[in-house]
């Protein structure tokens, strides 16, 4: 178990429900996605990570889903995190707004009380965020949540939000091609006490090499530069050469990748529980042997080079603006 910030333990490996409905094409069916959950909690996954805002217009909702499965497993053998996404509410962050989001979430997941909360993206202004961890202070009392948890925060108002309740972890993208977070937040994290969930651990997918670009409507074609005809062409060369290093060690890119990321953590000193997602089960279960892959300074090192190499940004300047750039 990895324990983030004073009393949060959850497993070493979670998984992030979102891509079972949104953003990545058509959303699961409802038994092929408890068949998914179940096998992914068989085979070690004890932390599942959702959101609201986890919908698409074919009327599946991510934490319905997630849901569902719950139901069929002890509420003791998981622990359950989703987000409040202030955009939804106009950036409204008083205790009606967000004990409401709350309210709903927990009927959705079929729950009592949620272990983890986040503030997924910052509200528009400081003043809105502190309301939101005042707001917070209530529900935990209420036992409504266990802990809580921001998403692409800055360090100021991480500082600032910590002061009026502990902040269990920070969720923010980061693998072998996403690093801006080691230099900014990782420092801060630390004094505070505060651990990291890794989302995008495999950089969107591009980490499980794929052979082609998603289709066509997929989220990552507008928003992730990346995916962009011309850099997507450079990644795919810059992947086979990751590759190369993952053949020799006979292992895959993406449990190599994971392995680099959880070393890293290691090398930097946090605590740190990476959330990948995938809707087939021989990926999860490939993703989750990661952990048992321990890898030299020198493959460590030469690994972090070609990470430098990727084309694109992370996302586009819309994105950037509600997420960690935002204070850079």
């Amino acid at each position: 178990m990895v324990t983030l910030g004073n009393e949060l333990r959850v497993s070493p490996m979670g998984f992030g429900c979102m891509g079972i409905t949104a953003f990545y094409g058509p959303s699961m069916g409802d038994e092929d996605a408890v068949a998914l959950l179940t096998a992914a909690h068989r085979a070690g996954y004890a932390h599942f990570d959702t959101s609201e805002v986890y919908a698409v217009n074919d009327g599946k909702h991510n934490e319905t889903q997630l849901g569902n499965f719950l139901k069929t497993v002890p509420r003791d053998s998981v622990t359950v995190a989703t987000k409040f996404y202030p955009a939804v509410y106009d950036h409204k962050c008083d205790l009606e707004t967000v004990r409401g989001a709350v309210d709903a979430s927990l009927s959705r997941l079929g729950l009592d009380y949620v272990d983890l909360y986040y503030c997924h993206r910052a509200p528009s202004t400081l003043d809105a965020a502190v309301e939101w961890m005042q707001s917070m202070k209530v529900l935990v009392q209420s036992g409504k949540v266990r802990h809580v948890g921001l998403s692409e925060f800055g360090t100021e108002w991480i500082r600032k939000l910590h002061a009026i309740h502990p902040v269990a972890c920070v969720q923010q993208e980061w693998s072998l091609l996403t690093r801006n977070l080691e230099d900014t937040l990782v420092p801060v994290l630390k004094e505070l006490g505060i651990g990291v969930v890794a989302y995008s651990p495999l950089a969107r997918n591009l980490l499980a090499a794929p052979t082609e670009r998603p289709a066509d409507g997929d989220w990552r074609l507008r928003t992730v530069p990346r995916y962009s005809e011309e850099n997507f062409a450079k990644n795919q060369e810059l992947v086979a050469r990751i590759a190369a290093v993952a053949e020799a060690r006979g292992t895959t890119v993406s449990q190599l990748s994971l392995a680099w990321l959880y070393q890293r953590a290691k090398d930097v000193d946090i605590p740190m529980v990476a959330i990948p997602g995938t809707t087939k089960v021989a990926n999860a279960t490939s993703n989750i042997a990661s952990l048992d892959l321990s890898l030299t300074e020198q493959e460590m090192d030469d690994l972090a080079e070609l990470g430098k190499l990727v084309a694109g940004e992370r996302g586009n300047e819309g994105y950037k603006a509600k997420a960690l750039e935002r204070w850079l």
